[in-house]
């Protein structure tokens, strides 16, 4: 913010005589990088050229949106003015700004890196995905920086005492914090989003390196696609196959049904659709697919994504070879043939299939013929299974990628908000190092939160993927007293700690659970239900509990006797 005339008056000649040169600087800077710009197109060296222009964009946007963001915030009240006041701090710090900065560069010279002799959509998802989870980190480590440097160098500084003695609560100044913090990240994501945007749109342009290329790119990255699973054609039948089990397992084994009875179910039910999953030799598998009747209108083709196993063969990645008939009818047949698929083992595959097969009803049967060879020293040719879920599906387009890409923004901003709302709390009892170190483990186990709770249990020895959190802490418990009991020391804190780590872990959101960047760079639909969820829990909820406990302990913290430590 320009400084007022009588502030300038007061400052030394030398002060004064480089003012007009601040004044100057940045649009000197901006004519420079144009102007090299401008000689590199001239030159034929289009890349670089457009990316310097793309840096000096998503420059020239920080700015305005900085500009936006005072015009907001020029109001009176106590929080718009704590929320001001944060604003004009990112702008000053050095660290926000050298990230900030950091951010603006990479976007537009991220595309340069990349391989051109790799199929475009393959090149285009590496570029949305690290882009947008690149953006993400850096944003998320600006957010916290400055979170918790705003609140601790108030306390620090004493400028805190300044702020409380005008008529505002400790909580309306945590919560001008919060706010300053979140707007200012509106901007941010918002040029992020503008630079990978247009990189997107400019990458897919480039020539493709076949027809099936080109139709991956339309298809499967610049859309949003929804998932059908697939049912039993005989779902009845097979609904009453997998009840008459259950019925059975409970005459012969009364006893051990008795003892978690919606267990036994369960792994019944999964074994009766793992069976229904595994293509034998001498059985032609189906699977029903029912999608909405506007799936044949709104593209060409759908997919179907699988991940086919050959089972009992030791070879990695083996291959499997099976034929395909879609709705009856073999697919695909060329001059007359019947041809088949052979895929490699254990990995996942598209295939195209148009979407006029599918019926007017939305109804697209599949049928698999194993077509595998017979292994040495066997007879039969060997199974092929999928993994139930997302070993098998179809998927369609259901929206477009603009709303899919902006709806993927939202819920990254929608984690910044609890990032804001993390650092804000732990800078109210905390000093900057231990509250940043803080922040970072929220974060870390938010992002990690998967991995984490398997390391827990294979840490302890209880790895049990199916039970529940409560489940867990009462086998944990039970195990600590009878590991206590019997001075197993060791085994007993290793137990006490993973009871510990995953009622942490109980109170930290999944960001896996709220993942926009991986349906975004794959064109799968990010529904507004899943966005609207996302917010509620993340920008909302998440941040008035945090803030209510930040809070807490503001109003319980001594701010005239503190350290700083």
């Amino acid at each position: 913010m320009l400084p007022s005339t009588s502030s300038l008056t007061s400052l030394d000649p030398e002060t004064l005589a480089a003012a007009p040169w601040r004044r100057w600087a940045w649009p000197f800077a901006v004519v420079t990088v144009a102007g090299v710009a401008g000689g590199l197109w001239w030159a034929g060296r289009t890349a670089p050229a457009a990316a310097i222009a793309g840096a000096v964009v998503l420059g020239l946007a920080l700015g305005v949106g900085i500009a936006a963001l005072r015009l907001v915030l020029s109001g009176s009240h106590g929080v718009i003015g704590v929320a001001r006041a944060v604003v004009e701090e990112a702008v000053g710090s050095r660290t926000p700004v050298l990230l900030v900065l950091a951010l603006v560069l990479a976007l537009p010279v991220l595309p340069l890196v990349l391989d051109p002799s790799e199929r475009l959509e393959y090149r285009l998802q590496f570029f949305l995905n690290w882009a947008l989870s690149g953006a993400s980190f850096l944003l998320a480590m600006v957010t916290i920086v400055l979170a918790v440097g705003s609140v601790c160098g108030d306390i620090d500084s004493q400028r805190i005492h300044m702020t409380l003695v005008k008529p505002i609560q400790r909580w309306q100044y945590l919560f001008g914090k919060w706010l300053g913090i979140v707007l200012l990240d509106v901007v941010l994501v918002g040029i992020v989003g503008v630079g990978v945007f247009l990189g997107a749109v400019a990458i897919g342009r480039l020539p493709a390196a076949d027809a099936s290329d080109r139709r991956a790119v339309d298809e499967q990255v610049f859309t949003a696609r929804q998932t059908a699973r697939p049912e039993h054609p005989r779902g009845a039948e097979f609904d009453a196959a997998v009840d008459a089990s259950i019925e059975q397992m409970q005459k012969d084994d009364p006893a051990s049904f008795a003892l978690d009875p919606a267990g036994a179910r369960r792994r019944i039910k999964a074994q009766r659709v793992l069976e229904w999953h595994t293509v034998s030799a001498d059985v032609m598998a189906s699977y029903l697919f029912t999608l909405p009747a506007a799936a044949r209108q709104q593209a060409s083709v759908v997919q179907l994504r699988l991940k086919p196993f050959a089972d009992n063969v030791g070879i990695d990645r083996a291959p499997v070879r099976f034929a395909l008939w879609l709705n009856d009818r073999a697919y695909p047949v060329k001059n007359g043939v019947h041809e088949e698929y052979t895929l490699t083992s254990g990995r996942f595959h598209t295939i195209d299939i148009p979407a006029s097969v599918i019926d007017e009803s939305g109804r697209l049967r599949v049928a698999i013929a194993n077509r595998n060879i017979v292994p040495p020293g066997e007879t039969r040719p060997t199974a092929i299974s999928f993994s139930p879920g997302k070993g098998l599906e179809v998927l369609y387009r259901a929206g477009s990628f603009g709303g899919n890409f902006v709806r993927g923004l939202v819920v990254m901003l929608a984690k910044l908000a609890m990032l804001a709302a993390a650092g804000l709390a732990a800078a109210s009892w905390l000093g900057f190092p231990i509250a940043v170190l803080a922040s970072l483990m929220v974060y870390v186990v938010a992002v990690a939160r998967g991995f984490l709770a398997d390391a827990i249990d294979i840490y302890t020895g209880l790895d049990r993927p199916d039970s529940t959190f409560v489940a867990m802490v009462r086998l944990r418990a039970s195990l600590l007293f009878e590991r206590l009991d019997k001075l197993e020391l060791w085994d007993a804190f290793k137990t006490l700690t993973s009871i510990v780590a995953d009622g942490f872990l109980a109170l930290v959101p999944s960001f896996g659970s709220h993942d926009g960047v991986t349906e975004v760079a794959t064109g799968r639909l990010l529904s507004l239900s899943q966005m609207l969820a996302s917010c509620g829990e993340l920008a909302v909820l998440y941040p008035f509990l945090l803030l209510a406990v930040g809070w807490l302990l503001l109003e319980r913290r001594d701010l005239v006797n503190v350290s700083g430590s």
